[in-house]
């Protein structure tokens, strides 16, 4: 039975170097090694990494890979990005398998690429339109209310004399009111703009200039209510005479009832 089964085995001639000089060792595609950037993005600056993940044995590194990489430090998304480096200038970068590849565009390891993004404009125009008017109406209303308190300042330290005072603070009164009354009017304003909710820089612009005019009709509102209280005073102590009447006393040596 083994003498049956040794029959059966083929052998094979050995090989010579007659048959191993047609034979060529295959050629291993090893991984492109990692390429490292530096993104200048506005005036930040940050490095990146680019290499391939283990289920890309064999591509390149290429745009698809810049993009992605960046969407993930930056958030935006590859169709808002545009780059460039020297004298090459891409935008909205093919995701595709057929992205050409970095290296052989020139890029080598350490060298800059310049980061720019699409501003495209808000829906909102408009509000933001009247949102930069109030400002700048506000701006001059600001300027108004410091002359005010300077102008206060000066009646209080007594630079206008006592027989104009009374004039000096009625004119004052009334344009605190009056400016009171434009700061509501701006507030209404505001309250009417209707932002997109996409637009954070807007929402924030005008809360910022809500609590400012809120600060300023508060002041306004303390300073008029001085000076009414003032007059109010100053009539009653004229027409009643003191709340209290003054205290008389004589000194302890005259004081009779003194021990």
């Amino acid at each position: 039975m083994a003498n049956a089964v040794n029959r059966s085995i083929i052998k094979l001639p050995s090989l010579t170097s007659e048959h191993t000089q047609f034979i060529r060792p295959r050629k291993l595609v090893l991984d492109e090694p990692p390429l490292k950037l530096t993104i200048v993005h506005g005036r930040r600056q940050f490095p990146v990494c680019l290499k391939l993940a283990e289920n890309e044995n064999g591509d390149r590194i290429s745009m698809r890979h810049l993009a992605e990489k960046i969407t993930c430090e930056t958030g935006l998304r590859p169709r808002d990005q545009k780059y460039y480096y020297k004298d090459l200038t891409w935008e909205n970068p093919d995701m595709g398998p057929w992205s050409p590849a970095l290296r052989d565009m020139g890029i080598k390891s350490g060298d800059k690429i310049h980061l720019v993004n699409f501003q495209k404009p808000y829906c909102d125009w408009h509000e933001i339109s009247t949102l930069g008017d109030i400002e700048k109406e506000n701006a001059a209303c600001t300027k108004e209310l410091h002359m005010l308190f300077y102008k206060l300042h000066g009646i209080n330290e007594g630079f206008v004399d006592g027989n104009n005072q009374t004039m000096a603070f009625n004119t004052l009164k009334e344009k605190f009111e009056t400016l009171k009354c434009t700061f509501l009017e701006q507030i209404q304003v505001l309250n009417t703009l209707n932002f997109d909710h996409r637009n954070a820089v807007g929402q924030g612009r005008r809360r910022q200039l809500l609590d400012q005019i809120q600060r300023q009709i508060d002041q306004c509102t303390d300073v008029s209510n001085t000076i009414f209280h003032k007059f109010a005073q100053g009539h009653y102590l004229a027409n009643v005479g003191r709340i209290f009447p003054r205290d008389i006393r004589t000194r302890p040596s005259f004081n009779k009832w003194a021990n």
